[in-house]
């Protein structure tokens, strides 16, 4: 099992880009509902054998999507961290923090040219991984990244369509008890020909379970798998939820995201950044013994943005 970085919503979030689906009518938030639903995310995670790490929220300047560190970059070797180059305009400050953040925690750092929005475009299956873009990661993002794969590492690229504006929105690669499953949604690829390629090329590494659009769009396969955990968001349909269950998942727990993806647009797995080969988070940035204050924390944030 390995660390999970991710950082709170600030107290001045709110939607600002309305790059989703989610956020295009710029719903009225709740920055301090938000950040409850990001604390309980990290106790769940914690309390299923996961370790969080924490990149303190930034209200100078407001970066209200960097609660979303699936879009941070990927640690693609111990100690060593590619920080993204997203795509969304309020957000491109969210690297310099994460550098610094993460420099002090001491990680070395590069950044892609590339437009490319993380984690959140790779998909991991064992001893491989699906490259996505097409809607927010450009394909020139696709040879940056399969250049810096580990030897053996094999790669397959997947064009996506809106709405599925990152790989981890109609894709899940489940380590689940019962054996690997990659969960995917067809109807999120480009075409016919992009979905049956991803889908031979998957099936050849894991059991392919395909779900139904509506569970796709309440966020499915963003639901993150820690262990015999499976944490979801609500509102996803008794037969997938089934569907899990019989995969070995014994504790599939429905979360509430009301704010961060209901309004927001990202779920569990948006919420964080797996620090793939890193067991422990940095001891400047765990959550462990800053549970309590930044606990404590929520009641300064105001119940409506401002």
């Amino acid at each position: 099992m390995h660390a999970y970085l991710m950082s709170p919503p600030p107290r001045g979030w709110r939607i600002r880009g309305a790059a989703n689906y989610k956020s295009r009518g710029r719903p009225q938030v709740s920055p301090r509902r938000a950040y409850r639903e990001w604390l309980a995310l990290a106790d769940a995670i914690e309390g299923a054998g996961g370790k969080v790490a924490v990149v303190p929220a930034s209200d100078a300047p407001l970066l209200t999507g960097m609660p979303y560190t699936a879009n941070a970059g990927w640690l693609r070797a111990p100690g060593h961290f590619r920080l993204a180059n997203v795509s969304v305009a309020h957000r491109k400050d969210e690297r310099a923090v994460l550098e610094a953040a993460l420099t002090a925690a001491g990680f070395s750092t590069e950044r892609a040219e590339a437009v490319w929005e993380g984690q959140a475009d790779m998909c991991h299956l064992p001893g491989a991984v699906i490259l996505t873009y097409g809607v927010r990661s450009v394909k020139q993002s696709v040879d940056e990244v399969a250049a810096l794969l580990p030897p053996g590492v094999r790669f397959h690229a997947a064009r996506l369509r809106d709405p599925y504006f990152h790989g981890d929105t109609c894709m899940n690669p489940l380590p689940a008890p019962r054996g690997p499953v990659w969960l995917a949604f067809p109807g999120a690829f480009a075409s016919p020909e992009e979905w049956r390629a991803a889908r031979k090329f998957a099936a050849g590494l894991a059991d392919v379970v395909e779900i139904a659009e509506a569970d796709a769009l309440a966020y499915g396969c963003n639901s993150l798998p820690i262990g015999g955990t499976f944490l979801a968001p609500a509102g996803l349909s008794e037969r997938l939820l089934v569907t899990v269950r019989t995969l070995g998942y014994e504790d599939v727990r429905e979360l509430d995201f009301g704010e961060l993806f209901g309004k927001g647009g990202g779920g569990p797995r948006c919420l964080v950044n797996e620090l793939r080969g890193l067991a422990e988070p940095p001891a400047a940035l765990a959550y462990a013994p800053r549970r309590e204050a930044l606990a404590s924390a929520a009641d300064g944030y105001p119940e409506a943005a401002e």
